[in-house]
């Protein structure tokens, strides 16, 4: 009975689901024992403490960050002429129409429509790593913005934003998109009628509380987008409008969240990247239907696995629970750990003020589990979009001459993939540290304190580390 019960976990465990398995195509062994690269990475956080406990002090963290100016009058003057912004505003808004057309009309083959590898993984996935580079252009091109634009007696809006909203529209609508993402099962169809109630959304807000206070607490992906930016190497300045090149992740340094609800939003940026490793992996799976706890197998009458049918609902609603906790499970994580550093410090600062001081340091480990986890996807689905214009209904076309050629997907060599993601994890960590270590030596009274503070803190890096990359080596290890 029992190894009954294991093939058919280890079946179920390999049932195939579209582009959201992110996982390696191919058996691979690490060329390293896996606590080597734990403990690899662990020294190099603690090493860069130290060097940031000798090296960097209160004058560098206090220091504005520095910038190059790369636009000049000239350029911005051509690019007003040549009407760029505006010629690309549309394009983007005319894929998201062809997204929407090609779902209702075209084939409902994932892989073959349009919409799916547009929608799924060249905007929801690319944006991100595009404003990681180049910051916030989804502010000059947001297709939903231009509606407003184009309907003028939108922008103020019928009603005052309430001030106690905040950020939690966006926070809500994080959270049913990447339920959507997870549990959808989004068919080129259904993507299509989710566009159309998104755009409709947009609209009935924009009109009732205007374009500026949706689009800067309310939008989703203007939110997301706006947090990723502030880490890019480019920056564009709304209110002088410059251009400058700046250090990577700079953009964060003598920044604060400005509301807890801003700091559950990149929270979640942080937790459902885990989350989404997280249940993929073997042991997740037996949780659930080994029961080793033996809480299912008395109430059913036999063993959970041969019930799949039924309790498959209810595994989802199980999964989508744990999701929606997730951010609450590392605010409190975070908290704790803020609250270890104050009480080692006795700082009078209270552990929430220390929240949204601190709160920006957790976004580069937010961006990085991100790309780790989902840059092979773009790699090897969304080079595919070059034929998809070719024949984005699926009907067999090829108008661009694209159709074959476009579809070949880029296979990086399993060994690279695993050293680029260990080398991005580690990266991300050390801003983070660094970003962590500025904000004490401004926030407490001396480097002695800052760097007690930021103890609690460097273990709950480590555990980060060391759980991310565990999740990434599941795969490679089963």
């Amino acid at each position: 009975m029992r190894y009954k019960i294991q093939a058919l976990a280890t079946g179920l465990c390999t049932l195939p689901s579209y582009a959201l398995g992110h996982s390696f195509g191919e058996p691979y062994k690490l060329p390293m024992p896996y606590w080597m690269y734990i403990y690899g990475a662990m020294a190099a956080l603690i090493l860069s403490f130290l060097i940031l406990g000798f090296f960097y002090s209160a004058d560098n963290a206090n220091r504005p960050h520095r910038q190059i100016l790369i636009a000049t009058h000239r350029l911005r003057r051509i690019i007003q002429r040549l009407k760029l912004l505006t010629i690309l505003q549309v394009l983007l808004a005319l894929c998201f129409c062809l997204a929407i057309i090609s779902g209702i009309i075209g084939s409902q083959d994932r892989y073959r429509n349009f919409n799916m590898t547009f929608f799924w993984i060249s905007f929801a996935l690319g944006a991100c790593y595009l404003s990681a580079i180049f910051g916030n252009w989804y502010h000059y091109l947001n297709p939903w913005k231009l509606l407003a634009i184009k309907a003028r007696n939108f922008n103020r809006g019928r009603y005052d934003y309430p001030n106690q909203l905040a950020y939690w529209p966006a926070v809500w609508l994080y959270m049913g998109f990447i339920c959507l993402e997870l549990f959808g099962n989004t068919k080129p169809f259904s993507l299509s009628l989710i566009l159309i109630a998104y755009t409709i959304l947009n609209i009935s807000c924009i009109y009732l509380i205007g374009a500026k206070a949706w689009f800067r607490y309310g939008e989703l992906f203007s939110v997301m987008l706006r947090l990723i930016a502030k880490m890019a190497p480019i920056h564009h300045c709304h209110t002088t409008q410059q251009l400058a090149l700046r250090m990577p992740f700079s953009g964060l340094l003598h920044q604060r969240i400005e509301h807890r609800s801003l700091l559950i939003f990149l929270l979640f940026m942080l937790s459902s990247t885990a989350y989404d490793g997280l249940r993929e992996t073997s042991l997740w799976f037996n949780l659930f239907w080994k029961d080793p706890f033996h809480i299912l197998e008395p109430l059913l009458g036999q063993h959970p696995i041969y019930a799949y049918v039924m309790l498959r609902p209810w595994y989802i609603a199980f999964e989508t629970l744990c999701l929606l906790l997730s951010p609450f499970l590392y605010l409190g994580l975070f908290l704790f750990f803020l609250w270890l550093g104050k009480k080692l410090t006795r700082s009078s600062l209270s552990v929430t003020e220390l929240s949204l001081r601190f709160g920006y340091s957790l976004l580069p480990i937010a961006l990085v589990y991100h790309i780790t986890h989902y840059y092979t996807l773009v790699l090897s689905q969304g080079f595919k979009l070059r034929g998809l214009f070719s024949d984005p209904f699926g009907w067999g076309w090829d108008l661009f001459g694209t159709a074959i050629s476009g579809r070949i997907p880029i296979l990086p060599d399993m060994g690279f993939i695993w050293n680029s993601q260990v080398w991005l994890i580690l990266i991300g960590h050390v801003a983070s540290v660094f970003l962590a270590h500025a904000e004490a030596l401004r926030s407490f009274s001396n480097a002695k304190q800052a760097s007690i503070s930021q103890l609690p803190m460097l273990l709950l890096m480590v555990i980060f580390t060391g759980a991310g990359l565990w999740i990434l080596a599941q795969p490679l290890q089963g």
